[in-house]
Order: structure tokens, then C-alpha cells, then sequence
């Protein structure tokens, strides 16, 4: 197993994939591996299981990540290893075992004398110790001078801070005792198509809005309006830009750009251009309301994925005429208790082009041979024949509901997950061809999903979280996956 791998494995962990990356570390030499890399990767990740389990079968696996960190320190004087094997034996209720490692720690720093790491993980070191030594002042001191340091490096925050929530809900103090050291919040954007020519009022009042929110990365479109305007504000500010469009580039820029004039268009292939991520729902070939909506859903969940990586929170900016009614995706996120934050413009409604295609949304499940009967979440369609079985339904948590169901009742199944908005006269045997090429790339017992679609489930059904996992290769092309394995694998 080389570094990179070792890499990998550690990333798709800290993603909240615990499941994939321990089945890359069982299927490695690591196991059997005595290098402090190798010990301290399995101590992460049995650490995440452990958290993740419950009585008695969770004690044993947080035990077990500990004695991996303490092996992985050894003799050394290794603040890393020994400091994660504090935090877990004190979430695992051993106090006086966590704190006697900790003073170990705080001594090891003090003479200068410890293996060689970064001024922040020294510093965020210094802090986890003294939290667990419930000196929270002082920890909250030191914190606030190791990201100081390194006053970018978000990730790394959030793995800190990650942990320091924990020790303060097993210590009974406030959870936001460091919330004023969380990483900027994601944004997800949607606002009004059309602007007039003198955009003074609009700019006037989105500065304010993204003054005041300081997001550190923006999710949306980019049709002619709102939307791009908080685009270009956004990146004047130094935020990331991660666009989601509802079908092709091409299509949409005619469409939703091109028809409110070539101003936009050219503001339109700028940020195109600039933009941290373009992803496209190609399966899609028209613009309608069901693939916009779909859209939607993707950029919130990728928000909110982003979000959680980096402890932070999302909320959502809506750019409105007042007498706008509130769109399909605003109660999906109101109805996770997310903010939302309302900006009106006083402008008349724009004259709206044409070039919306009437569609409706359908998520595809599709498997290489036949499926059991399944009674809950009824597809609306289905077919079956020597290429596979293909279930048609209303929305995404339907047919990931009856997914799992299908699982429970066959658990060496492939599965495979497809959205798209489909037309009113569609033929489910082709819309559902690349379901059945997901479900043939699948592991057994798990989702192959099309990505970035099935992050729309983190804003839908956040207990089902599919992680991105690269592409597949099929006739179509090159087709990005998802994939999801049931935790009950372990």
C-alpha cells in the first residue's frame, strides 16, 4: 500500500464514507502492517466505527482504536498518535486513563522535545489536551493561535473541531464554546431571472447580504439575473464557485442567458470559466421545471456536504420580487430547519422566452437480473426483460427507501440509481439504460449511483449519503458514480 493510497483511504474516511474506507483498509496488507501510518489509520477508522456503534460492541472498537494509536506511538515522543488516543478513551469513558495521556502530552510539548509537525497541529494539539483536562479557557486560547497560524487551512479545522465537540458534549459544557472559529458557512444561491440594465440597487443590496454572510464557497446556476450577479460578488470576495446547471451548457446558456441578452451571456461564460466546479445533470437533454428543481436539490446537498466537511453551517440565499412564491426547494430546506435568508428586489417581472420543455422527474432504479417483490414505495413504472429490471419513481427518497428495502430482502444484490427529468412520452426501457449500466459497476450489496445526482440526497435523505467515487467508463461515456453501502455491512 503506498502513501498515496494510504491518502486516499484517509480521505474518503474524513469524507463520512467509514464503511468504503475500512473495506480498502481490510482489503490492504495494513492490517497486518506495524508502521505508525498504518496503526494510526486503523485507529482512525476504527475510532469512526466505534463512535458510530452502540454498548458494548462500540467500547470494544473505540478500545481497539485506541491500543492502535498507542501502538503507533510506541516509545516515540509522537504528539499525533497520543493525543487521538487521549480523545478516545475519553469518549469511551475512561477519564482518568484520557487525562493522565494528556498531561503526557502537555509535557512532551513543553521541553521542546517531540517529533517534528506543523506549528498548527502542535498548537491544536496543545488545545485538545488542555480541553480534555477541562481547561477550556485556556484551550480556547490556544486554538485561537494555532488557527492563527494556518488561518486557511479549513480542513484541517474542521477535523479539529470535529473532535472538540465531541469532548464538550461528553464534558456537559456548551457546544458553542468555538463556533466563533468555525470555517466560513456554504452557500446555496437561487434568485429572480432578468435584471435591469442599471444594476445598482441589486448590487447595492447582495453586497450587503454577502458582507454580512462571508460564505467561503457558493452553490447555484447561473441564469441570466440574481444568480449571476451573487456569482461575481461572491468571487470578488474570495469564496469558491461550485455550479450546478440542470442540463448541458450549451442548452442552458441559450435558454436561460442567451434569450435575456448577450450581456449575460459573455458574464455568463466568465464564470464559467472561473468557477472551482461545473457539474452538469446530463441526463437532461432539455431544460424544464423538473430538471431546474432537480438542480436545485443537487447544489443544496453538495452545500450541505461541504458544510459538513468542514464543521461549518450552510444557509441559503433566495433573491425575490416579494410577490415570487416560494419554490419546491426552499421547503426541502426549510424542512431540515436550515436558514434562509430573504433579499427583495423592487424590479417589475422581466418578459420570460420560451424553451421549457414539459417534463417530470423520475428517479431510475435499475439491476442487471430481476428484483424481489418489494411492498413499500411503489414504482410508478417498470420492466424487466434479459437486460435487467428497471423501477421508475416519483422522487429520489422513494426509490432510495425501496432500494434499501430491496437490499434487506437480497443483500448480494447491484444496484444502480439514476435522476433525470424525462419527458411526458418517455421510453423507461432508454431512460433506464444507464441505471442498468450503474448496477453492473456496483459492489455487491450496494447503490452505484450517477453523480453529482445523488448528492441531492443529503438535503433529502441525509441518513443515505453517497459518497463520490470517480467515473465509470460506458458507451454513453464517461459517467461520474456515487456509491453507497448500508452501515448495516459491518
Amino acid at each position: 500500500m503506498t502513501l498515496p493510497a494510504l491518502a486516499r483511504i484517509r480521505q474518503i474516511a474524513r469524507a463520512g464514507d467509514t464503511l468504503r474506507a475500512w473495506r480498502m483498509f481490510e482489503a490492504s496488507a495494513l492490517p497486518q502492517s506495524s508502521a505508525p501510518e498504518a496503526l494510526s489509520l486503523k485507529g482512525r477508522l476504527l475510532k469512526d466505527r466505534g463512535l458510530r456503534s452502540e454498548g458494548e460492541e462500540g467500547r470494544e472498537l473505540l478500545q481497539q482504536a485506541q491500543a492502535a494509536y498507542l501502538a503507533a506511538a510506541g516509545d516515540r515522543r509522537a504528539t499525533y498518535p497520543l493525543i487521538n488516543a487521549a480523545t478516545i478513551a475519553f469518549l469511551n469513558d475512561r477519564v482518568d486513563e484520557a487525562r493522565g495521556i494528556a498531561r503526557h502530552i502537555l509535557e512532551i510539548l513543553r521541553s521542546g522535545a517531540h517529533e517534528q509537525e506543523t506549528r498548527y497541529w502542535l498548537a491544536a494539539t496543545e488545545a485538545e489536551a488542555l480541553l480534555l483536562l477541562d481547561d477550556a479557557k485556556a484551550s480556547r486560547e490556544t486554538l485561537e493561535r494555532a488557527m492563527a497560524a494556518a488561518p486557511e487551512a479549513w480542513e484541517d479545522h474542521a477535523v479539529t473541531l470535529r473532535q472538540f465537540r465531541q469532548i464538550l458534549k461528553r464534558l456537559g459544557r456548551s457546544p458553542d464554546l468555538f463556533d466563533h472559529l468555525e470555517p466560513p458557512p456554504s452557500l446555496y444561491f437561487y434568485g429572480i431571472i432578468g435584471l435591469p440594465d442599471d444594476e445598482s440597487e441589486a448590487r447595492a443590496k447582495l453586497e450587503q447580504a454577502l458582507d454580512e454572510i462571508r460564505p467561503g464557497a457558493v452553490f447555484g446556476a447561473l441564469a441570466a439575473g440574481a444568480d449571476i450577479l451573487v456569482a461575481e460578488l461572491a468571487l470578488a470576495r474570495g469564496a469558491r464557485l461550485h455550479v450546478v446547471l440542470p442540463t448541458s451548457i450549451a442548452r442552458f446558456r441559450d435558454i436561460s442567458v442567451r434569450q435575456y441578452g448577450m450581456r449575460w451571456v459573455e458574464r455568463f461564460d466568465r464564470l464559467v470559466e472561473e468557477a472551482d466546479v461545473v457539474d452538469v445533470l446530463g441526463g437532461n437533454s432539455e431544460l424544464s421545471q423538473a430538471a431546474i428543481l432537480d438542480g436545485s436539490r443537487v447544489a443544496m446537498g453538495l452545500a450541505l456536504r461541504h458544510a459538513r466537511i468542514l464543521a461549518t453551517r450552510a444557509l441559503a440565499l433566495h433573491v425575490s420580487r416579494g410577490t415570487d412564491d416560494a419554490g419546491g426547494w426552499e421547503a426541502d430546506w426549510r424542512a431540515r430547519g436550515l436558514l434562509v435568508r430573504e433579499l427583495v428586489l423592487d424590479e417589475t417581472l422581466p418578459p420570460r422566452g420560451g424553451g421549457l420543455a414539459p417534463a417530470s422527474s423520475r428517479a431510475i432504479l435499475g439491476s442487471p437480473g430481476p428484483l424481489p417483490p418489494i411492498s413499500g414505495g411503489i414504482p410508478v413504472e417498470e420492466i424487466s426483460g434479459e437486460g435487467g429490471t428497471i423501477r421508475a419513481f416519483a422522487d429520489l427518497p422513494t426509490a432510495m427507501d425501496h432500494a434499501l428495502a430491496v437490499l434487506r430482502s437480497a443483500p448480494d444484490l447491484q444496484l444502480g440509481l439514476d435522476q433525470r427529468a424525462v419527458a411526458l412520452d418517455h421510453n423507461l426501457e432508454i431512460d433506464g439504460e444507464l441505471a442498468i449500466l450503474l448496477a453492473r459497476a456496483a459492489p455487491s450489496g450496494s447503490i452505484c449511483a450517477s453523480w453529482p445526482q445523488a448528492a441531492a440526497l443529503d438535503l433529502l435523505t441525509p441518513d443515505c449519503r453517497f459518497e463520490s467515487a470517480g467515473e465509470i467508463v460506458t458507451a454513453m461515456g464517461d459517467v461520474p458514480i456515487g456509491l453507497f453501502c448500508p452501515r448495516s455491512a459491518f
